[in-house]
């Protein structure tokens, strides 16, 4: 698996996400181990929650109960107001039954503004070891560039694949002129470039680098942006984090690259994000 850093926090490309997958009762905690032993046993041990995840951060707690040094924890605060994100940061750590979150983001840069200082505070106090903004739309670009030009957050959480090019316009290359660290989610499109696929794309071309399916397909030409440090897909089967992290160790040239790029143009539906 290769190795990408946020700041002074070296992790794997391909880590894991929790929306939805993790969101599940107790009677299914089984299924949730397994994937988290794979997740230890592949060097996919980047694991993405928040308390907008329903019985995520919950779930994921009891999962690794023991193992909590192999994993690197990122999630998230989501709410309005300083008293109110202390109790759900501090439920966080509570339910995911540590002392210590590798990454704390705000979460679709809901109040910012009062969340910044309060997590500048609990980086200072060890508390957390990177400072991360998330959101998933396009319209939010605009005002997560304003505030990744403060210098004053260490990553950043996008939404980026091939249908869904937005980023590179503004945000990647301002990831890279000030050194902030690219967690992608929707890597696959949470699963519409599978659904969306109107033909079946060849993949005879990629098999001399190790990619087997679309999805490695997919993740490999993200991974080849070295501006893109970790991707996190969410999955509720535990083979899948094998084929995923896989993907870690694929690296491929440019006109591979582009050649995966021509693939989606030609087997998806010129819908949802539009091709950019």
């Amino acid at each position: 698996m290769q190795t990408r850093m946020i700041r002074d926090l070296e992790v794997p490309v391909v880590g894991m996400g929790s929306a939805g997958s993790f969101d599940v009762p107790m009677s299914e905690i089984d299924v949730r181990k397994q994937i988290l032993d794979n997740c230890i046993s592949q060097g996919s041990n980047f694991v993405d929650t928040s308390p907008m995840y329903r019985r995520s951060e919950q779930v994921i707690g009891v999962a690794m109960e023991g193992e909590r040094d192999k994993f690197q924890l990122a999630t998230k605060v989501w709410c309005t107001g300083r008293d109110t994100a202390v109790k759900q940061m501090a439920r966080s750590f509570e339910l995911l039954k540590t002392d210590y979150i590798e990454v704390m983001q705000i979460h679709n840069l809901v109040d910012w503004r009062t969340h910044l200082p309060l997590l500048e505070e609990m980086k200072a106090d060890g508390k957390i070891g990177i400072i991360g903004l998330t959101h998933y739309s396009p319209d939010a670009l605009p005002e997560m560039a304003e505030i990744m030009r403060t210098g004053r957050v260490d990553s950043i959480q996008i939404s980026y694949n091939v249908m869904e090019r937005q980023v590179e316009e503004v945000i990647l290359p301002l990831a890279k002129e000030m050194d902030i660290g690219v967690i992608v989610m929707r890597p696959v499109g949470a699963g519409q470039l599978f659904s969306n696929l109107i033909a079946k794309p060849n993949l005879e071309p990629l098999r001399e680098f190790g990619i087997r399916t679309w999805g490695q397909a997919l993740m490999a030409w993200l991974l080849a942006d070295p501006r893109v440090t970790v991707l996190i897909p969410a999955t509720s089967r535990p083979q899948r984090i094998i084929e995923n992290a896989a993907a870690g160790d694929m690296i491929i040239p440019p006109e591979m690259r582009n050649y995966i790029l021509t693939e989606a143009q030609r087997c998806l539906k010129p819908v949802f994000y539009g091709i950019g």
